[in-house]
Formats: C-alpha cells, sequence, structure tokens
C-alpha cells in the first residue's frame, strides 16, 4: 500500500498526516484511552515512513520533518495541561502559558525528530526497518526519561492502561519493555500491508498479543489479595493554589488527620509546619537556613524532594534570570535538591508528586523491607482533565511493575490505594476535601522487573539490532 496513492503527492500533505497521526496518538492514554488506537496510529506512521523511502529522493529531510510534526501533535493534545499552572500560580503571567503550550511539545518533539533521522539512515527493502524502527522508538523513550532531568511521560506502554491485563506484562519488561514490545508487534502486523510476503510476521504479532493478555488474565485470575493487620488514612484535599495554604484550609486539612493510624496528607498540604503526631506523613515546606526543600516527615524523619520539577520547582540557568529579571519572583521561587542518602522508614519508600513517573528513580528508591510506596503530590496546577489522571496511570504502573501496593495522597487529582497487581482498591477524585480509611494490602514476593528491572528491555534491543542487521546481510 502506497499512502500517496490515498494522500496527494507532496510533502505538505505528509507533514499535515504526520501532524494529526500524533494528535490521534495522545486518544491512546488518558483520559481518552481508546483501546488499540496506539497499534494503528503506530501502524500507520510505519507505513508513512516506507511510502516516504519509496517515493521521495531526498526522504532523510522528509523523515525528520515528520517525526518533529508527529512528536508536536502528540505532545501538543497530551501534555496541553502543563500550561495551565503558570495560571494557577498568577493569572498575570497568562501570556506565558501560550509560550509553555508551544515551546514544552516542539522540544519534547525533538526526540521523535532526532529518531527520524537514524531511522532514514539505516531504512532499506528488507525487513530489517520492523527490528531497527522499533528498538528506536524505546531507545528515545529511555533517552527522553533521562537526558535534560528526564520526562518519561506518556511512554507508548502506558497506551495499554485501558487493560489490567494486558498492563501486567510490566511486571516482566518494565514500561519501556512493554513499549517495545507493543511497537513491534504493531509494525510486524502492518508490514504485510505493504509486502504480503510477510505473514509469518503477522502471525508473530497477533501471537505477541495473545501472549500478553493470557499471561495477564492468568495473573490476575490466579491472585487472591491479603490484607496486612494495619490501617491506613489517605487525606484528599480540593484547593485552589491561592487558598491551600490559608489559616482556615490548614485547620480543615488538620481536622482529617487520626491519632490512631497513619494518616498521608497531600504533598506541601501543611505549609512550614512539620511538628504534627508521628504517625502522620505530613507534606510541606522545608526551609533550612536560605534552602526551601518539598518534603516528607513522618515518625522523626525527613524525606527531601529529590527529582524537582523543571519550571515548576527550579528553573535552569536561575542565577543568570535573576539578573534579568530582578523583580519577577517567578524566577525566585526555587525549591532545593534533597540529598541523595537520605533515611527514612525502611517500611515505606516515599515519593513526592512526580518522582513517581521514573521507574529506573522507584525502584532503585527500594529496600528489602519496602511493603508500601507512599506518593503524596498536588495536582491542583494541572486542571481536572488529563494531567491528573495520567499522573495516577503512572503511579498505578509503579505498583504493577514492582508488586508492592501504593498510597497516593493528592490535592486536587486522585488519590486512593493502589493494590500489588495495580487494581484500584478505593480511589477518590471528589471536588471536596474528604478521606479513606483502608485496610494495607500485602506485597508480592517478587516481580521480575522488581529483581532484574530493565535488563530484559536492553537485552532485546540489543536482539533486534543483531536479527535487523542479519536480515539486511541476506538481502
Amino acid at each position: 500500500m502506497n499512502l500517496l496513492g490515498v494522500i496527494p503527492p507532496k510533502k505538505i500533505n505528509l507533514f499535515i498526516v504526520s501532524f494529526l497521526l500524533g494528535l490521534f496518538l495522545a486518544l491512546s492514554f488518558e483520559p481518552f484511552k481508546v483501546p488499540f488506537l496506539s497499534l494503528l496510529i503506530i501502524g500507520v506512521y510505519f507505513l508513512l515512513n516506507e511510502t516516504v523511502f519509496k517515493s521521495f529522493q531526498n526522504y532523510r529531510k522528509i523523515f525528520f520533518y515528520n517525526g518533529i510534526l508527529f512528536g508536536f501533535g502528540f505532545f501538543l493534545l497530551s501534555m496541553y495541561w502543563v500550561s495551565n499552572s503558570i495560571l494557577e500560580l498568577n493569572d498575570k503571567y497568562f501570556y506565558i502559558a501560550p509560550i509553555i503550550l508551544i515551546f514544552l511539545p516542539f522540544c519534547l518533539s525533538i526526540f521523535f525528530g532526532i529518531m527520524q533521522l537514524i531511522n532514514a539512515s539505516m531504512w532499506s527493502t528488507s525487513n530489517s526497518k520492523l527490528f531497527y524502527f522499533s528498538s528506536l522508538w524505546t531507545i528515545f523513550e529511555l533517552l527522553r526519561s533521562e537526558l535534560f532531568t528526564g520526562l518519561p511521560w506518556n511512554l507508548i506502554g502506558y497506551s495499554w492502561s485501558w487493560s489490567l491485563s494486558f498492563s501486567q506484562s510490566v511486571s516482566i519488561f518494565g514500561i519501556y519493555g512493554l513499549g517495545l514490545i507493543t511497537v513491534f508487534s504493531a509494525v510486524c502486523i502492518f508490514s504485510y500491508i505493504t509486502n504480503s510476503k510477510n505473514f509469518f510476521y503477522v502471525i508473530t504479532g497477533v501471537l505477541i498479543f495473545l501472549l500478553l493478555y493470557i499471561y495477564g488474565n492468568s495473573r490476575l485470575n490466579n491472585y487472591q489479595i491479603e490484607y496486612s493487620e494495619n490501617n491506613i488514612r489517605i487525606v484528599h484535599t480540593y484547593f485552589d493554589q491561592k487558598d491551600k495554604w490559608a489559616s482556615e484550609s490548614i485547620s480543615q486539612i488538620m481536622k482529617m488527620g487520626s491519632y490512631n493510624m497513619v494518616t498521608v496528607f497531600p504533598e506541601t498540604s501543611l505549609r512550614f509546619d512539620a511538628n504534627k503526631p508521628e504517625n502522620w506523613i505530613v507534606g510541606y515546606i522545608r526551609k533550612d537556613q536560605n534552602n526551601f526543600f518539598n518534603s516528607i516527615n513522618y515518625s522523626g524523619f525527613t524525606y527531601d524532594k529529590k527529582i524537582l520539577v523543571p519550571f515548576g520547582e527550579y528553573f535552569p540557568f536561575s542565577k543568570f534570570l535573576n539578573v534579568l529579571f530582578p523583580e519577577n519572583l517567578f524566577f525566585k521561587n526555587e525549591i532545593s535538591k534533597g540529598d541523595n542518602d537520605q533515611e527514612f522508614p525502611s517500611n515505606l519508600s516515599p515519593l513526592i508528586c512526580y518522582e513517581v513517573i521514573f521507574p529506573n528513580f522507584v525502584r532503585d528508591s527500594l529496600t528489602d523491607n519496602t511493603n508500601l510506596l507512599v506518593n503524596i503530590s498536588n495536582d491542583g496546577w494541572f486542571g481536572d482533565f488529563s494531567g491528573p489522571r495520567q499522573h495516577f496511570v503512572h503511579a498505578q504502573f509503579r505498583s504493577i511493575e514492582l508488586g508492592i501496593p501504593m498510597v497516593r495522597s493528592s490535592n486536587k487529582g486522585i488519590s486512593g490505594l493502589i493494590g500489588s497487581m495495580g487494581e484500584i482498591i478505593n480511589a477518590t477524585n471528589s471536588k471536596k476535601s474528604t478521606y479513606l480509611d483502608l485496610k494495607i494490602p500485602k506485597k508480592l514476593e517478587a516481580t521480575v522487573y522488581r529483581q532484574h528491572g530493565n535488563i530484559i528491555t536492553y537485552f532485546l534491543i540489543v536482539l533486534f539490532f543483531i536479527i535487523g542487521y542479519a536480515v539486511c546481510s541476506k538481502q
């Protein structure tokens, strides 16, 4: 199938299609989560590459621009909510919101653009492109997760959030491995459209999806949830940023705390005061001389947030910006990064806000005694639609990967308890402040991912490159 048989053979049409495919890919994720849509979009995007390769001499440039536009469309629709944080901070800075709305998706789209440049250099008439394309997609998701502080948001594996059965495979492969398998299976199936000899690849792609479903469904059916003897209270608040630290708000929050059970409060919910009962897990701002930390206090221990939000909690080149804009408090209200080595009760793993979206960080933060992940957040910055729901799904996948339950307490957003298989035991996104009293489930003995991390994914990437090279050499 030559897509130019359907689309008039002009570069501008290819660019428009790439942008639209990126937009539609965003519908695979929360809050839309259209089942199997990501497979369709990835498959069509692969066919678009094949069409460009066969139809244009300067296909490398077109690959690059298609990548930029595809990525821009995807991040524009899936992460538009980030710009809302400026309006929550101060509506006087409304003029900055459109800049972030365009600037962030464009910067992230560069990953797709460079990925496409490498794809173009390795594309051929052989089936090696099936293996290279899949591996490169995953490599650039890994790079996006690490470079420039990293932002592993809406990785392709999260497009399975609509199915708890399919999602179980992250307990083996992790979120990156599930992404690699997703892309490879999609391009295997769609490769038949351009080459009828690829029926074996179609069978391979379909068989992989069947195995993922059978594994996940069997895992869920054979799981019997067990609860510990411990109860926990999860506080959920619903305050606008301007009202969150008002005296009446703080008073209302504290009234929801229990003196008989461990109580988890949202991120920075108790302002600067951590002098609370020892059984309270308190989110607050800790001041140390001239430094401020986004912190958790529990049972006499303090945890300072280690992964800060760029342009939210700290600003790259802030000293330079303070010289240029000395009166603008927007560039001065920075949070300091917590030390790598911090003491905290070993049975809990504290995660503040978007620390939970970093799979490697969460896994590395565990101890042998960890039996509960505790994620506190303030999702009031990002509206009520896409951002908070995507954040909750990222947290849900961490529990599946590690086989450890998670407590999540949020201002606005979604608060609740996630079980060791990623099942939502109870949750609320109520538009009023409330709390949940729940019994804590036990963790699983182990998962493959908890034991070995991304080793299987790295192995598959190397294997795919070897197979791709072998297939290309045989041509």
